[in-house]
């Protein structure tokens, strides 16, 4: 199997990517640039030692190498060396390059971020055809992928819990809330009020958005959403027609696979 990971500015997601395309397991941690590789060893040692034991799987896991999508790296770097020192691994980087059988459309393509890159590809071998990815993360991003698999560039949006944080720390009398949708959008309460605002107005923006990108683009493109929230919010988006979390840790496998065949 082969370690992949998503190195983001709020959390990093791991999993462990099988030959046949599948994340057969997956785990979210926080993002933190004061990881040592020793600490960040041990967590990856415990992570897998986990999967053994719920797998029941024997001899442990198995590792032929790694693969790390980033957008933060000095993160990255610890990572590395982690997965070297306590895995006894050599971790790839996962980039753009013409081998990945897709390309960049955009007037800026070296400043399309590595997650962009891993759900184009994977999102153009696993739903063939005109596709909007919605990636809920620390921004939400829309990425828009034509059928033949360029990136044709999209939209960056504000994240949900970013923008949940900026809010509540702007104004001390309002609480935090639970995450709920309520059916009204009239809050009688500053609760249901907050959860309108905060979670009913992240659905309606991504509908808004999407639209006029159907609208702009192409009417028939298919909504697939990833990311750390798209389960939570998703279900509560009309435009949204694919769930699947793994798909940025399937673009990384898929990458490196073609990146790097001779370690395959």
């Amino acid at each position: 199997m082969l370690l992949v990971a998503d190195i983001g500015n709020s959390s990093t997601v791991l999993g462990l990517w099988a030959s046949d395309g599948r994340i057969v397991r997956r785990w979210r941690v926080r993002t933190d640039g004061r990881w040592t590789p020793d600490e960040a060893g041990v967590l990856l040692q415990s992570l897998l030692a986990g999967a053994t034991l719920e797998s029941r799987a024997s001899p442990p896991v198995s590792l032929s190498g790694g693969c790390f999508a980033s957008v933060v790296p000095p993160v990255t770097g610890t990572l590395v060396e982690a997965a070297r020192r306590y895995l006894g691994i050599a971790v790839r980087p996962f980039r753009y390059a013409a081998e990945l059988g897709i390309r960049l459309e955009v007037d800026e393509p070296g400043q399309v971020g590595a997650d962009r890159v891993a759900n184009t590809l994977a999102a153009h071998l696993a739903y063939p055809g005109p596709a909007i990815v919605v990636d809920f993360g620390t921004a939400t991003n829309f990425d828009v992928v034509s059928a033949d698999g360029a990136f044709l560039g999209g939209i960056i949006a504000p994240g949900l819990e970013s923008g949940f944080e900026l809010f509540a720390g702007r104004t001390a009398l309002l609480p935090r809330v639970a995450p709920d949708f309520p059916a009204s959008f009239i809050g009688r309460t500053t609760v249901t009020s907050l959860q309108i605002g905060v979670y009913r107005g992240a659905t309606v923006m991504v509908d808004g958005l999407v639209a006029a990108l159907r609208a702009e683009w192409d009417p028939g493109a298919r909504v697939i959403a990833t990311g750390g929230l798209a389960p939570l919010l998703a279900p509560h988006c009309r435009t949204v027609e694919i769930l699947d979390p793994d798909l940025t840790l399937k673009g990384v496998g898929w990458g490196h696979d073609r990146l790097y065949p001779r370690t395959v």
